[in-house]
């Protein structure tokens, strides 16, 4: 068996000497050097198996040195010690990496030993899993560059992700299916790329040829993503997301469950991320206006289950959303590259962002953008941050009042205190964790502008106007939809009935005194009144029997022959 070769360099020439005697009753060829450069050389001429090396030597550090020898031979596996001859009293500080402190002479023979067998990689092995994740992430991030500068479509795509995997979740589908919908999501306008900017932004009337332009998105983007072989089926909700529940949409004319599920979620989703931005040719609507507007539609353009799930998801998850114009916020920092991340990072949360790497830019943006909040790093040539914030808050300044945060990558407490003490909200050491800064940046606008409206608690169900959306409508909807849900119905003087469905059957009706299908025929009558769709919830009773389509021929019958005769409906 061929012997190991290894190298020992040391100042000390008594320490080179005890080693190479131990190392070569072990079995190891032993060479010897006492600097640096003299190691190099024969490093360069030997083929060595190790180099074991003190930190200090008198022409390199120790670091230094094992850095040159990956360059002159990288087969050779370097060991920095401390020092050959400081012993330290504790039990386990003997971790094989360069800062070990060699112990005795059993364990600097075991340090050899390991570092020749063959260990388990530290980093962990790439799966499936992580391969996809990294994919999602790196889609997120360069749609999300391609956004970032837009002062209408930024930060639309991840929002509109943000709200698909919540809905998704909240249908407890499954992670394949969730994880299609999320790139879907991202990547679901892909086909506008080759329609003009001034189409999709002019202020008047689109004519008919510019919207077909603007329908042909939805095959133009499947037609693109064609020839990617993505490991999710992404191609089909990206073609449909624009279809209706009730068939009148494009490019196919699907209907109802016939649109794939992915679909549903993304028309709903991306409509309430569109009616809540700003656009050229509109202002945004709030939360509660773009919510009663998806309402108003369930049944004919949206899924009613989508709807009241994401009714309920914004309720809970993004009730911050919609609550007036995007909070604005300046970003002042001289890293350029920091400064692209915490754009595209607070974008992609729902601010609107303007950015500058100086100081003295800052000033004369804040004056003309009146920014919610100032992020600013404190260490920036010319004008720094803490004089730019001294300047803020002198007299008689119309700047006085925004709110700083710091984020600077020097730890400095009395930077930090002087900082707090002239009234700075937040000092924040980087790296920070960009959704935490973003809750943060919510929380201070929030409290210094004004209270949040306490909110008005999870919608109980899909909520419409019989005007809108008909009794024979919501059945043919829900029959047709295979749903299990209540709908309940109120008339003119506030008395309340219901129909009750089981996976699309009608089960049970109740009107006052009335149940089952005299209770329905009743209801039939009802041409206008709130009325309420809660998905999931069924009941025992079992009072009808009859097919829906001939309990609504039925109904209508009598409903014609009541008007033949003159009774009041």
């Amino acid at each position: 068996m061929q012997k190991k070769t290894i190298l020992v360099i040391s100042n000390d020439a008594i320490v080179r000497d005890m080693l190479a005697n131990l190392l070569a009753e072990s079995g190891f060829h032993v060479s010897l050097a006492g600097t640096g450069s003299e190691a190099l050389k024969i490093a360069a001429s030997a083929g060595l198996d190790y180099a074991l090396c003190e930190r200090f030597l008198a022409d390199v550090s120790g670091v230094e040195l094992k850095r040159r020898f990956h360059r002159v031979s990288p087969k050779t596996r370097v060991i920095v010690v401390s020092s050959f001859t400081v012993i330290k009293g504790s039990n386990d500080v003997l971790r094989f990496g360069s800062s070990d402190f060699i112990l005795d002479q059993g364990e600097l023979l075991d340090l050899l030993r390991a570092t020749g067998e063959d260990r388990p990689p530290v980093a962990e092995p790439v799966t499936d899993d992580r391969l996809k994740n990294c994919l999602v992430e790196t889609i997120d991030i360069l749609v999300g560059l391609l956004e970032v500068n837009d002062p209408f479509f930024g930060g639309n795509s991840h929002i509109t992700m943000e709200y698909a995997r919540s809905v998704a979740e909240e249908m407890r589908l499954s992670q394949e299916r969730i994880d299609e919908i999320l790139v879907a999501s991202l990547l679901h306008d892909i086909g506008k790329i080759g329609i003009k900017t001034e189409v999709l932004t002019v202020k008047k009337e689109i004519t008919e040829s510019e919207f077909r332009t603007i329908q042909s998105h939805c095959e133009n983007g499947a037609k693109i993503l064609d020839a990617i072989d993505f490991p999710w089926k992404i191609r089909p909700i990206i073609l449909h997301h624009h279809e209706r529940y009730d068939g009148k949409g494009y490019p196919s004319g699907l209907k109802g469950r016939e649109i794939p599920i992915g679909a549903r979620i993304l028309t709903v989703v991306d409509a309430f991320a569109a009616m809540t931005a700003n656009r050229p040719y509109r202002r945004s609507l709030t939360k509660e206006e773009a919510i009663q507007e998806l309402h108003k539609n369930v049944g004919t353009q949206f899924d009613p289950e989508v709807v009241e799930i994401f009714t309920g998801v914004i309720e809970k998850k993004f009730y911050f959303r919609g609550v007036g114009a995007k909070p604005k916020i300046l970003m002042v920092d001289d890293e350029v590259d920091y400064l692209t991340l915490l754009k595209l990072k607070l974008v992609n949360e729902g601010f609107d962002v303007v950015a500058t790497d100086n100081g003295v830019e800052a000033m004369r943006l804040m004056a003309v953008e009146k920014p919610d909040l100032a992020v600013v790093d404190v260490v920036m040539p010319g004008l720094d941050g803490l004089t730019m914030f001294r300047k803020m808050r002198g007299e008689k300044s119309a700047l006085a009042e925004i709110p700083v945060v710091f984020l600077t990558a020097k730890e400095d407490t009395a930077l930090k205190v002087e900082a707090l003490y002239l009234g700075a909200e937040d000092y924040l050491v980087k790296p920070v964790e960009l959704k935490e800064l973003a809750a943060r940046i919510r929380n201070i606008i929030r409290r210094d502008s004004r209270q949040r409206k306490g909110a008005s608690g999870a919608s109980t169900g899909v909520i419409g106007d019989l005007r809108n959306l008909g009794i024979p409508d919501i059945v043919q909807t829900l029959h047709l939809g295979l749903k299990t849900a209540c709908v309940t119905l109120k008339d003119s003087g506030g008395n309340e009935g219901r129909i009750y469905f089981e996976n699309g059957r009608i089960r049970h009706c109740e009107a006052g005194s009335l149940s089952g299908e005299e209770a329905f025929y009743k209801l039939l009558n009802l041409q206008e009144g709130p009325f309420v769709i809660a998905h999931g919830q069924t009941t025992q009773h079992r009072t009808i029997a009859m097919d829906e389509m001939q309990l609504m021929m039925e109904g209508l019958r009598r409903m014609d022959e009541g008007k033949r005769e003159g009774v009041p409906e």
